[in-house]
Formats: C-alpha cells, structure tokens, sequence
C-alpha cells in the first residue's frame, strides 16, 4: 500500500457538527475500500484565491491516508459526487517518508 496525503475544501456554510460527520463521511470511504487513515481533521477556514461555486471561504482539510493504488480512482469519484466537497487534491507521499500505519 501506498501513503497519500489528501486537501480537502468543504463547503463553509457547514455547521462544526456538519463538518464532523463529513470527517467521518470521508474516512469511511477509505476504510471501505481497504485504506486506512493515519490522521485527518481540519486544517483551517481561509479564504480563497478565487471563487469556488460562488464561495470565497473553505473549510480545509488534511489528511495521511494508506490505500492502494487501485482504490485512489474510486475514492476520487466518490468525492467528486459529494456536494460539500468544493476541492479536492491527492497526492502520493515520497518513498522515503512512507511508513507503516
């Protein structure tokens, strides 16, 4: 399996007990297809470079996640088809930073 770290902007009219089943939402959604979560929660409210669906603010998140390759796709899809998610960026940590969960 392969480490990934993954930025999240959710939508920022989100209540904190919204943006907490949505944490849980997306950590599901690893785990569901055999990855595992090393650490994810929110990074901070900012706003952006540019407007987002007519938001200039974002909730954003950070996570560490370990998937295999296979399943990067699936999660992708599925996060697109999430309304509260404005952005989302996966990208595939260097070797010499992996490490097992």
């Amino acid at each position: 399996m392969k480490r990934y770290e993954v930025m999240l902007i959710l939508n920022p009219d989100m209540s904190d007990a919204d943006i907490e089943s949505q944490i849980s939402k997306i950590k599901d959604s690893v785990i569901k297809l055999k990855g595992k979560v090393a650490e994810f929660g929110v990074w901070q409210r900012r706003r952006l470079a540019y407007p987002i669906n007519k938001f200039k603010e974002g909730v954003y998140l950070l996570g560490d996640f370990q998937m295999p390759e296979d399943i990067v796709k699936g999660v992708s899809e599925e996060w697109q088809l999430d309304s509260k998610i404005l952005r989302f960026l996966i990208s595939k940590k260097e070797k010499e930073k992996e490490k097992e969960i």
